[in-house]
């Protein structure tokens, strides 16, 4: 299975001294190998604010690089009609449950406390493109994956939370 887009629904606490002026990061693992690191901040936004409800998207080659997993990368310099992979995107070989973790890092002592996190994905597959022609080709419909619903404090400071949390897809 590959991953070409990843959208987090992000929503903080609505509760007093929830929201954060601090940056989050989530790193995507896989059997936990980080595959990536990103950003839940829109840098025109005060964003991880008490009750906020935000979508974080990341899609495409520059955000999702291709990572492979069990399907071996070609050697240098030779090409393949199709490829065995696609040219970005996390390849799951053994699907998601038990091998997915977001793990959440605050990067300040200013508490962010985290409600729900919703995972979805669109998934890279190989279509046929003509009768003798195959392709791979994202989805063009997100898929919901999981719900992470407990409110959980984060910070540096360790009298107000957690500096990293793994949420594991089981």
């Amino acid at each position: 299975m590959w991953i070409g887009s990843i959208r987090l629904v992000v929503e903080t606490a609505n509760s007093q001294d929830a929201g954060t002026d601090s940056l989050v990061q989530v790193s995507v693992l896989r059997n936990g190998i980080e595959l990536r690191v990103l950003n839940l901040d829109y840098p025109t936004e005060d964003d991880l604010e008490r009750g906020a409800i935000r979508n974080y998207d990341y899609m495409g080659p520059t955000k999702l690089p291709r990572r492979n997993d069990k399907t071996p990368p070609l050697p240098s310099g030779v090409g393949q009609s199709p490829m065995p992979y696609p040219g970005y995107g996390f390849e799951f070989s053994n699907g998601l449950n038990g091998h997915l973790t977001l793990q959440l890092r605050i990067r300040g002592d200013d508490m962010w406390i985290k409600d729900n996190i919703d995972l979805y994905v669109r998934k890279i597959r190989q279509k046929a493109t003509s009768f003798d022609t195959l392709a791979w080709v994202e989805d063009s419909e997100w898929t919901y994956i999981a719900t992470w619903s407990r409110d959980v404090a984060m910070s540096t400071d360790s009298k107000e939370g957690f500096t990293i949390l793994n949420l594991n897809l089981i």
